[in-house]
């Protein structure tokens, strides 16, 4: 038995020698880790929607010994989406989705997440609402950069023709009418096949296409304002007022309650929070009407308010309680000025007056200004902008007595330009400027981001051939 103990342990020797003596001349594998440089990567990549998005690889990428093939995996939110060596993306939809860059070799994988933020192209900004000689539609809009953006020296620039490229196969009516904005939808009205498209603000996709089988409703100025409500006037091309439910997508006749006849470019809407201020001139009964559920008349005679003769010229905000409107009768410019309230409480609570603050007061002078002049009024510096040709002025309608007799601002570098809508921003230190050379074909439209003190251009002002004749230049919030 002792003899074959023996044996066994004599025959294991070998095999314990292995254990501590390796005579091979074969390399002991040495792992190749991947190591990807963050440094030049970023955690969060902003593009704009349909815009590409292109990360490389090249020189981000090491191993830590043997330089073995790599094969690269890209996966967006939780997707696979490219096997290639650099990402190309496409950001269709709006929105962050999470992202993931795994590199392998043989030995192993290294990984990279990250975010990609899909803005909209048509964030808040400025944009232009214009038609050519033919009437076709034209949208423009200028984003607001962002701090990295602007840290990058990257300049604002107007991208045109939004309307296409974001409605591929929508063929828009013709003749442009008016342009608004009301909580995440933009409206734009249509004379030709009379209309109101209301599209997506940030994608601008077209989400409905109101109409009415009247043939009287030709819309020609919409009075959405910016808030929660669901109707809004409308006012036709025969002056008529008509109701759009712009939630239900629909058109309704108002009837007895506005059944007079309403001037289309003396009109002021203002959104008061817990209701909208909607002033109209009626043009049959020569008054003032606040518009709110009901028919209000502020020009009564026994109100101290007497129009009758009087000629509309322009309705304005004075401030944040007061509207003005400017009138003409015998050649005599005045200036009445009502409170958006319509009655002001006297101190004791027992007695209310009519809201009226200037009543008729005469302007002295002969402005260059008539109902059909591009105007706006600018609250913080208390004037209001107007302009005849390719001359502004500026009014300060508080202090002043007499209109101005030169402008405050002439747009001369333009060869013919006449200037075609006006428009303040939401702080009141710009002003924007549409203006058109009728003379020159294809893009005739140009635009000018003044300081609204000194008149000077900001930016890289003027902003030429961004448009056809704009017909509204607004401040698009969101």
């Amino acid at each position: 038995m002792k003899t074959l103990k023996y044996l066994f342990f004599i025959l294991c020797l070998p095999l314990f020698a292995g254990c501590f003596e390796d005579e091979t001349t074969v390399d002991t594998v040495r792992i190749s880790e991947i190591s990807i440089d963050t440094l030049k990567m970023q955690k969060v990549y902003n593009i704009d929607q349909n815009e590409e998005l292109l990360i490389p690889t090249e020189g981000l990428v090491s191993q830590s010994e043997r330089q073995l093939p790599l094969t690269y995996e890209w996966e967006v939110n939780y997707k696979f989406y490219s096997d290639s060596s650099a990402l190309r993306f496409t950001g269709n939809e709006l929105g962050a989705f999470p992202a993931r860059l795994k590199i392998s070799n043989e030995h192993g994988s290294s990984f990279y997440e990250f975010t990609l933020n899909i803005n909209s192209a048509y964030e808040k900004g400025i944009a232009i609402l214009s038609d050519n000689s033919e009437g076709e539609p034209l949208l423009s809009i200028m984003r607001e950069l962002s701090d990295r953006e602007i840290a990058e020296g990257k300049k604002r620039f107007f991208t045109t023709n939004c309307l296409a490229v974001n409605n591929p196969g929508v063929e828009f009516p013709r003749q442009p009418t008016d342009f608004r904005q009301r909580d995440k939808q933009l409206f734009i009205s249509f004379k030709d096949k009379p209309s109101v498209y209301a599209l997506n603000s940030k994608m601008l996709n077209v989400e409905n296409i109101i109409t009415d089988g009247n043939p009287d409703f030709i819309p020609e100025r919409l009075l959405v304002v910016d808030g929660t409500g669901a109707a809004s006037p409308v006012i036709s091309e025969s002056r008529k007022i008509y109701k759009m439910a712009t939630l239900e997508g629909l058109i309704v006749n108002y009837g007895r309650q506005m059944a007079s006849t309403y001037d289309k470019n003396v009109v002021l809407a203002k959104g008061l929070g817990y209701q909208d201020a909607i002033i109209f001139w009626d043009m049959e009964k020569e008054t003032i009407v606040d518009f709110y559920n009901y028919y209000y008349e502020y020009s009564a005679a026994d109100q101290g308010l007497d129009f009758r003769g009087h000629s509309p010229i322009a309705l304005y905000e004075r401030d944040g309680n007061y509207f003005t409107m400017i009138t003409c009768k015998d050649g005599v410019f005045m200036k009445t000025s009502i409170a958006y309230t319509w009655t002001i409480w006297n101190s004791d609570y027992t007695q209310q007056s009519f809201g009226l603050s200037d009543n008729q007061v005469v302007i002295n002078g002969t402005p260059a200004l008539t109902s059909e002049s591009p105007y706006v009024s600018n609250t913080t510096y208390q004037c209001l902008f107007y302009a005849s040709g390719n001359k502004i002025y500026r009014w300060y309608y508080n202090t002043a007595t007499s209109f101005p007799t030169e402008p405050w601002r002439t747009l001369d570098d333009l060869e013919g330009a006449e200037i075609t809508s006006l428009a303040v921003s939401p702080d009141n230190q710009q002003l924007y400027v549409g203006v058109y050379q009728p003379q020159a074909s294809g893009l005739n439209g140009s635009f000018y981001l003044l300081n609204c003190n000194t008149g000077k251009n900001e930016g890289d002002s003027p902003y030429l051939n961004v448009a056809y004749k704009p017909l509204k230049v607004v401040y698009k919030p969101r």
